[in-house]
């Protein structure tokens, strides 16, 4: 069975850019609805595998399986790297390694910042704006998944995400997904991801 991550912060602590209304509902019947469904389709197995493992290792699954574990496990994936990014710290700029390395590949955090917002704008229908890295090429990338697939699936280490599922954003901006994903920029904690980029 795969443990819940408790939210790493009160409902109302990312207000007023996510209300407590949005953050309840996203974390309690969205981000749990998938585990709850991901652990019922684990049951019949018995690996000693990590989430990420189960990823790259999915033809280990009954074939028929395949697909709803693959949908659910990558929903809790990307939901708890997106929880998990966020604070209302205010550590909106990157440091550390995370910042050489954006520097590097992107020319300057205001090159990075656009052109994430950009990628997040030009995504059609439901899905999520990762920065990942390509840990072959040595280099990070920007990328857009759709629906539920994880940047694992294709060779890349997820380190931050925008949820641009309706859910994450419409109760607090109706259509206005552009306000959502400006205003996010004031919620991502760069200290919380360079804590993990530097376990990659």
């Amino acid at each position: 069975m795969i443990e819940k991550m408790p939210l790493p912060y009160n409902y109302n602590a990312l207000e007023p850019y996510l209300s407590s209304t949005t953050l309840y509902t996203h974390y309690n019947r969205h981000y749990l609805g998938y585990l709850d469904k991901l652990n019922t389709l684990l049951k019949k197995y018995n690996l000693n595998l990590t989430k990420e493992e189960m990823i790259k290792n999915i033809d280990k699954f009954e074939l028929k399986d395949r697909g709803q574990i693959l949908f659910n496990l990558s929903g809790v994936l990307n939901h708890e790297l997106y929880f998990k990014n966020m604070s209302n710290k205010k550590n909106n700029l990157p440091q550390g390694k995370l910042k050489e390395d954006i520097n590097r590949d992107f020319g300057s955090f205001e090159n990075f910042k656009e052109a994430f917002i950009i990628s997040a704008n030009n995504l059609m229908g439901s899905g999520y704006t990762f920065l990942v890295k390509d840990k072959l090429a040595n280099k990070l990338l920007i990328i857009n998944t759709s629906n539920q697939d994880s940047p694992y699936s294709y060779d890349f280490i997820p380190i931050m995400t925008i949820d641009l599922w309706e859910h994450a954003y419409y109760l607090d901006y109706l259509n206005n997904r552009k306000e959502y994903i400006n205003n996010w920029f004031n919620l991502i904690d760069f200290q919380l991801v360079e804590e993990d980029y530097k376990k990659i």
